[in-house]
C-alpha cells in the first residue's frame, strides 16, 4: 500500500502523468490488435488505458487518455456512420470521465487515509512517551484500579500486578468521598501513602471516560508534590529567618540605646551607694551590717552595668576575651541571686559543683548570665508541678573539659521542639521575649562549647555544655 502510494505520488506530478496516459493508450492498442483474432472489441480494450491514469495520475492525464483512446478507435475501427462513431465516442468519454472521477476520489481517500494514519501514529507515539514518563492510573466506577503505569507504581512503591482490583483509596486517603467533587478535572492535593507507610502530598487530575459497553472508567494523572511542599516550607522558613534577623537588628539598636541610657543612672546609683557606705563607715561598728548590705547592693549595680555592656557586645558580635576562672567561684558569686530565684518561689535548688580541677577559660559575667538564664527557665518549668527541684551540677569530664548542667523535675521538652526553642524571639511563655535560650546558646558557643538538651535524672530537662578546662590549677 505504501509502495503504491509512492508510485501514485510520483507519476501525478508534472508531465509524468501525461507520459503514463500515452503509454497506457499505446499498450491498450497493442492488446486490442492482439485480440482482433477473437472478434471486434471496439472501446473495451481501451478502458484500462483510462483507468490507469485515473487511479495514478491527474485529471488532465485522464482526459488525455480519453482523447487518445477515442482518436485511435475512430482511426482504426471502421464505423457504419458518423452518428455511430460520435455516439460511441461520447459514451466512452462519459465512462472515462466517470472512471477518472472515481479514481480521483479514490486517490483523495487514500491520501487522507495516509495522513490520518500518520497523525494516529504520531499521537500513539506521543501517548506512549507520556505514559512512559507520567504517573497514570485508570479506575472503574467503584474506584478500583484497572491499570497503573510504571511511574505511578514507583510513586507508591508497588508493582502493577499487586494492586489490580484494589480500591484506590488504599493509596490516596479519602479518595472515595472526593470523586464527585474532583470530577470536573480540577487539580487538588491529597495525602498519598506509600507501601512503607510514608504519607506524601499528591496532586490528582481526573478525566472521566464514557464507555458505551460498560460503566464509565476514569483516568487519573498523579503528581508527587513532596518537593513543592518542601520548597514552600523552606521559603516560609527563610521568610521567618529574615523577619527574625530584622527583629534582632532592631533589638541590637535597642540594646545599644538602653546601654547608653542606663549607664549614667547605674553609675550614679553606684556613686550614691559608695557615699552611703562611707557615711556608714563613720557611724562605727553599729553600721557594719548595713555597710555590708550596701556593699552587696553596690556590687550588683556594677554587675548590672557590666551585664548590659556585655549584652550589647554580644548582640553586636564584638570580640571578647576568655580568662582563667574557677567554676565554683563563679557560681558562688551567684548564690544571692539564685536564692532569690529558687527558694523564694518554693523551688528546692541544689548546687553540686566539684571545686577540684575546676579552672576553666571563661568570660565571668557572660558565664554567670548563662547560668542565671538556665536556672530561671528551669524554675519556671517546675512552677506548676508538685515536685519542684532544680540542680546545678559541675564536674571535670576530661583533662580538657569541664561539664556544667542545669537539670529540673519538670515536664521535659518534646523532641520536635528542641530545634525551635533555640531560635531567637521564639517563646512559649506568655510574657517571654524568646531571647533567654538563644542568648545562652550564643554565650556557650563563644566559649567553644555546644548547648545540648537531654532528659534529666530528675525527670525533666537537662541543659548541659562543656567549658575548656585548664590542665593545671592556677594559684
Amino acid at each position: 500500500m505504501t509502495r503504491l502510494g509512492s508510485v501514485a505520488n510520483s507519476v501525478s506530478r508534472g508531465p509524468n502523468g501525461y507520459v503514463l496516459a500515452v503509454l497506457a493508450v499505446g499498450v491498450a492498442l497493442l492488446a486490442r490488435l492482439g485480440l482482433e483474432a477473437f472478434g471486434k472489441f471496439y472501446y473495451l480494450p481501451l478502458i484500462p488505458a483510462v483507468m490507469l491514469p485515473a487511479l495514478l495520475a491527474s485529471r488532465g492525464a485522464t482526459v488525455l487518455a480519453i482523447i487518445l483512446s477515442i482518436a485511435a478507435n475512430i482511426a482504426l475501427v471502421p464505423r457504419e456512420g458518423v452518428v455511430d462513431a460520435a455516439v460511441n465516442a461520447v459514451l466512452f468519454a462519459c465512462v472515462g470521465v466517470a472512471i477518472g472521477e472515481f479514481g480521483r476520489i479514490g486517490r483523495t481517500a487514500r491520501a487522507n487515509a495516509r495522513a490520518l494514519s500518520a497523525r494516529l501514529s504520531t499521537r500513539d507515539a506521543t501517548i506512549s512517551a507520556m505514559l512512559a514518563s507520567a504517573a497514570v492510573v485508570s479506575l472503574d466506577r467503584r474506584s478500583r484500579i484497572l491499570s497503573m503505569s510504571e511511574p505511578a507504581c514507583a510513586l507508591f512503591g508497588v508493582r502493577e500486578a499487586e494492586v489490580l482490583g484494589q480500591p484506590f483509596s488504599d493509596f490516596v486517603e479519602f479518595f472515595d468521598s472526593a470523586v464527585d467533587r474532583i470530577s470536573g478535572g480540577d487539580e487538588f492535593y491529597w495525602p498519598g501513602r506509600r507501601r512503607d507507610g510514608e504519607v506524601f502530598p499528591v496532586g490528582i487530575h481526573m478525566a472521566p471516560i464514557e464507555n458505551p459497553d460498560g460503566p464509565p472508567d476514569t483516568i487519573l494523572t498523579l503528581t508527587d508534590l513532596s518537593r513543592w511542599r518542601s520548597a514552600e516550607a523552606r521559603n516560609q522558613e527563610l521568610r521567618d529567618q529574615l523577619n527574625q534577623v530584622w527583629r534582632l537588628n532592631s533589638l541590637g539598636e535597642i540594646a545599644a540605646t538602653l546601654s547608653h541610657e542606663l549607664n549614667q543612672p547605674l553609675t550614679a546609683a553606684a556613686s550614691y551607694l559608695q557615699a552611703t557606705q562611707a557615711d556608714l563607715g563613720r557611724a562605727g561598728v553599729f553600721a557594719d551590717s548595713a555597710s555590708r548590705t550596701v556593699e552587696l547592693a553596690k556590687n550588683q549595680v556594677l554587675r548590672a552595668g557590666d551585664i548590659i555592656r556585655r549584652a550589647r557586645n554580644l548582640l553586636a558580635g564584638d570580640e571578647h576575651r576568655l580568662d582563667p576562672h574557677r567554676v565554683s567561684s563563679m557560681i558562688d558569686d551567684l548564690e544571692p541571686i539564685l536564692q532569690l530565684l529558687g527558694p523564694a518561689v518554693g523551688t528546692q535548688l541544689r548546687i553540686v559543683v566539684e571545686d577540684q580541677a575546676d579552672w576553666v577559660l571563661a568570660d565571668r559575667i557572660q558565664f554567670q548570665q548563662a547560668i542565671v538564664n538556665l536556672v530561671r527557665n528551669a524554675i519556671e518549668a517546675v512552677a506548676d508541678h508538685p515536685r519542684r527541684e532544680v540542680a546545678i551540677l559541675g564536674q571535670a569530664v576530661s583533662t580538657t573539659g569541664y561539664r556544667i548542667s542545669v537539670e529540673d523535675s519538670g515536664p521535659g521538652i518534646a523532641p520536635d521542639q528542641i530545634d525551635r526553642m533555640f531560635k531567637p524571639l521564639m517563646t512559649t511563655k506568655a510574657g517571654g521575649m524568646g531571647l533567654g535560650l538563644s542568648v545562652t546558646r550564643t554565650i556557650v558557643e563563644r566559649h567553644g562549647g555546644v548547648l545540648s538538651v537531654q532528659t534529666s535524672d530528675l525527670g525533666g530537662a537537662a541543659f548541659a555544655f562543656n567549658l575548656q578546662r585548664l590542665p593545671e590549677p592556677l594559684p
